[in-house]
């Protein structure tokens, strides 16, 4: 599998977690869902209220992955 390829469905849960954990602790160290080095940078893209976006990079591996978690829709009436 090339570094370009798309992440597979266990890449993308494990890119999932990082991203979690990451927003709880975002300096801690990573490692690359595809490779396993350390050193995964995640930069937040995200165009609120309507998704989150996070780009994924390995200088190791040369990964470069952008991961979309889509936002809910805006309840009427919730938090007026």
């Amino acid at each position: 599998m090339g570094n370009g390829a798309p992440l597979s469905a266990e890449e993308m849960a494990a890119a999932i977690a990082l991203v979690g954990h990451w927003r709880v602790a975002p300096g801690s160290e990573l490692a690359c869902v595809r490779c396993g080095a350390a050193g995964l940078r995640i930069s937040d893209h995200s165009a609120r209220p309507h998704a989150e976006w996070y780009r994924l990079a390995c200088s190791t591996c040369g990964l470069e992955a952008m991961i979309t978690l889509p936002l809910g829709a805006p309840v009427p009436g919730l938090g007026d």
